[in-house]
This record gives C-alpha cells, structure tokens and sequence, in this order.
C-alpha cells in the first residue's frame, strides 16, 4: 500500500504513553498525555493526573448527565493547563462519524497536536495521535482514512501513569466498526446523538471515508489468523516505526479468538515464550483475516488461559467439578477498556462469571460511566 499522506506525531511530539491511575480518570489521564505532547516549539505542561482531574471536575458543564470526564471539563483544562499563546482548544460534535475525522486529519496535519476523542458512544476517552489518508486533507475534502493512531489508557493496573497505556494503530474501517460505531444517546445530554472530538483550533468540514468491516460469518482457523498476521506485519510494514519495532525481536503466540458470534476477531500475540509475557499484539477480523490493530504494551503483560479462567470460577462458586463453558468476548466495561484485554465469559451450570486475565472473577460486566 502506498501511503501518500501521514501525520504521525509520537517522535516528533514525545507524546507519553499513560495509563489512567484511577478507574474513571481516563479524561485525566488523556489530558495529562496530550499536555505532554504539544509541538516541539512550543513547552510541554507537566501536571500531575490528580490535578488535572480536580480541574476538570471544577469545569464540567453537562449537568443533566453523571460524567466522570465531560467535553467541557477537558477543554477548559486543557485551555487552563496548556493554553499558550496562539493555542485554542476546541470541541468538536458532529452526527457524522466520516466528518468528525476529516477535522481530525486536516488539524492535525496544519497545526500538529494530538486530540482527544469519546470512543464506544461516549464511554471513554483516548488519546489520538496518528492519522494517515490517501491525500492531504489540507487540498482535499474528501479523503480516505487509511489508518488512526491511539494511545488507550485504560489498562489496568496502573500504579502510576507510566506503567501502562497501549499505544494501537488500526486501520480506518476498524475505527469505525469497533470505536466510533454510534454517537452517544443520552437524551438528556446536550451532546446527544454526537460523536465528540476535542482538538486544537476551530471547526472543518469534509468525509473521511473507510470500508465497512465484516461483522459476521464463518470463523477462520487459529492457524490461518497466526499466518495472516504475519502476512500483514510484512506487507504494511507494521514493525517499521516506535514501538512498533519490537514486532522484529519476538516471535507470534497462540491466537486466541474474540466474539465468536459478531464483530469476531484474532488476538495474535507476540512475545518470546508460550505462556509467558506478552508484549504485543496484532488483530486480524475473525471472518476474513483482514488487519484490524496493532499494539504494543507498555509493560508486559500475560494473558489467562482458559483453564486458569474456569479454575478460578469453579472456585468462585465453590465447586471443584462441574461442566463449565468458557470464551473470550469484549464488552467496554469497568472490568476492561481496551479489545486486547477480553475477558472470560464463564458458565457454570446457569451462572454466568467472567474473569479478566488478572484472574478476577466479576459477576457482571459493568457499564463505564460516561467519559470514564
């Protein structure tokens, strides 16, 4: 594939990789890395996560909603904490998915910022920090989006903003599909029925257009995932680049698949033994092998094996024997915010568990807070 038009702002910004040190400061946590990350000319504003969050809490202005991170909140910390000279924050609401992310590639190609986007109809918050098109979205309205740049900062745990976050890059009808599928509905929200950027300066109008990812249909083989995720690291070159390049010294794992049944895909891990730490991953869609993400993670990490997974169930419910099925599915929840961390849904006779790869066992997935 050739890529005529990127904005890849890691190198040159030094953007960190955080990971939200409380379970609703994913806001926070997105500011503190985008105050981090301003263009090389102009300084960087170091805060701490606890700051910053107590600022946005002091500017949230959404009252009919229960946010933890509003837009408001985030724009008027980031204009309080990181508003230089010249520097104007600004939120961005849009029914349309394709127009949202034009604005994001024509700011982010003029003025070179990160921007802060609401993923999974206003649930999260994450860090944005690559675009790629097929045109410069400066000469053109419309573009195709080729691929989109994140950094998530929901892994947990995070004992503190370093240890963790999971930098993704994935392409546009990815995006799409398994981020940007719905715009928030919450009726008693003023931003309802928008998808929600924040993005430094004003408004743009244009399409960024991606193919429609296949949702359903016969499931690969395990194998046939393991080859297609090497077949796209050396096609599109995904170990070129920081931190991509670790791809280069580690070896794939065993897939592991996700969502059997709709929006199925592969986790295709890499490390350097079976069983033992992980430290990236590619997703290739579950139906066609096409490429989904690739992530790399800040600190390694190991992922529960279905046995574990069901021991510790049967141990929850206190009964060493009995039938159990389990399977790994992605729902966003408080018990995981990011696709390369499912966890394991868990029947036992007529209950249901799931189990997150730390080995806890949950009773139920629970919904994140808006802008958790």
């Amino acid at each position: 594939m050739i890529v005529m038009h990127e904005v890849y702002l890691n190198i040159p910004n030094t953007i960190p990789s955080y990971c939200q040190e409380d379970p609703i400061w994913c806001g926070a946590a997105v500011a503190q890395m985008i105050l981090e990350g301003y263009p090389p000319s102009l300084p960087e504003h170091p805060y701490s996560q606890s700051h910053i969050w107590s600022r946005i809490q002091a500017h949230k202005d959404d009252p009919g909603v229960n946010w933890a991170t509003d837009p408001d909140g985030l724009r008027l910390t980031l204009m309080e904490l990181g508003g230089d000279p010249g520097v104007s924050w600004n939120i961005f609401p849009n029914p349309n998915a394709q127009s949202l992310a034009y604005s994001l590639a024509y700011w982010m190609t003029k003025r070179r910022f990160p921007a802060a986007t609401l993923v999974w109809e206003f649930q999260h918050w994450v860090a944005i920090t690559g675009i790629t098109t097929d045109v410069d979205p400066t000469q053109q309205s419309t573009v195709n989006l080729q691929y989109i740049e994140i950094i998530n900062p929901g892994k947990q745990p995070c004992p503190t903003a370093s240890a963790g976050g999971i930098k993704t890059k994935m392409p546009g009808g990815n995006w799409y599909s398994n981020y940007w599928y719905a715009p928030g509905n919450y009726p008693a929200s003023k931003w309802n029925g928008k998808y929600i950027a924040v993005i430094e300066p004003p408004l743009m109008e244009g399409m960024a257009k991606a193919p429609r990812e296949v949702e359903k249909g016969k499931v690969i083989s395990e194998s046939t995932a393991l080859r297609r995720a090497l077949m796209w690291i050396k096609e599109l070159r995904l170990d070129e680049g920081h931190p991509y390049t670790i791809l280069k010294v580690i070896k794939p794992l065993g897939p592991l698949l996700v969502n059997r049944e709709h929006k199925g895909y592969y986790i295709v891990p890499f490390g350097y033994e079976e069983g033992e730490f992980v430290q990236a991953a590619v997703l290739v869609n579950a139906y066609t092998g096409d490429f989904q993400e690739v992530g790399v993670f800040q600190r390694p990490m190991k992922y529960l094996s279905k046995d574990l997974a069901v021991r510790n169930a049967l141990r929850y419910v206190c009964t060493c024997r009995a039938e159990a099925e389990a399977r790994l599915i992605f729902q966003p929840s408080e018990q995981t915010q990011s696709r390369f961390l499912p966890v394991w849904k868990v029947t036992v006779k007529r209950t249901t568990l799931y189990v997150t790869h730390d080995g806890r066992v949950h009773e139920k997935l629970t919904r994140l807070p808006l802008g958790d």
